[in-house]
């Protein structure tokens, strides 16, 4: 009796065991990518597949309104010579297009021309607080802003209007491009008297990356002091040429202020 009702339990249920999508995506693999023969690999790679769509598409209903998903490389992504964008590890963020506090300045009469350099910078900030970095182009799209040029422009603005914060985005988080605003600004803010971990909040870096920016200036600013060439503090740190050009700057821009104070 027990076989017949197995028996009978399979007859009902066996083929609704085939109508799942594992199932669908190994009849897939197994009957036209020449799995014939590996349905274990089968069987792992669909896991592995799904979970990937799992990290990488999260059900829409998890977005609200005027949210969307975007994909930006991991912060914690390392660059070096020959490193290709392609290659880096991305993570999916969720962004507000525009948030209920925009919209009210919107119908209270406000352009979106002003508000947009706010968009974009929250943008990048909103990517960043989960684990991501944007570049222009995608914050471009997201904040109607036709190129990534136009970013920048509304990036320049968001920082005449906020001098002490340095937006998270591909240039001031891998070194990529020509920015070097969060070298300089952790480097004046340390002159202030901030400590590292304040310095790293206020310019969304990583703490280590902070110290390794006062070390150096640290090291360049010393041998600069006492005399040494850019070419000599280059050789005597390891620092690259346009470096320590930059640190020196820094420096005489410091001792300029100090000379006009008193």
């Amino acid at each position: 009796m027990k076989t017949c009702g197995r028996l009978s339990q399979k007859a009902i249920y066996g083929p609704l065991s085939q109508q799942t999508l594992e199932a669908v995506l190994k009849r897939e693999l197994l009957t036209n990518f020449g799995f014939e023969n590996m349905g274990v690999v089968a069987d792992v790679l669909i896991q592995r597949f799904l979970a990937i769509i799992e990290e990488y598409a999260p059900l829409q209903k998890r977005l609200r309104p005027y949210q969307t998903l975007v994909l930006a490389v991991d912060k914690n992504e390392k660059f070096g010579y020959g490193k290709r964008m392609e290659t880096c590890r991305l993570v999916p963020v969720m962004v507000n297009l525009v948030t209920p506090e925009e919209l009210q300045e919107l119908a209270d009469g406000v352009k979106l021309r002003e508000l947009r350099p706010r968009i974009a910078a929250r943008i990048l900030k909103e990517a960043y607080d989960q684990g991501g970095v944007l570049p222009f182009s995608t914050v471009g799209l997201l904040a109607g802003l036709h190129s990534a040029n136009a970013v920048s422009q509304a990036v320049a603005l968001f920082y005449e209007q906020n001098p002490d914060v340095v937006l998270p985005h591909s240039g001031t988080i891998f070194d990529m491009g020509r920015t070097l605003t969060h070298k300089r600004a952790a480097v004046l803010l340390k002159h202030q008297g901030l400590l590292e971990q304040e310095i790293a909040r206020r310019i969304n870096h990583h703490p280590s990356a902070v110290a390794r920016y006062n070390n150096d200036d640290a090291r360049v600013g010393q041998l600069w002091e006492e005399g040494k060439s850019a070419e000599m503090i280059s050789f005597i740190t390891g620092l690259s040429m346009k470096v320590v050009q930059e640190y020196i700057a820094i420096r005489q821009e410091l001792r300029q202020e100090a000379k006009r104070e008193t």
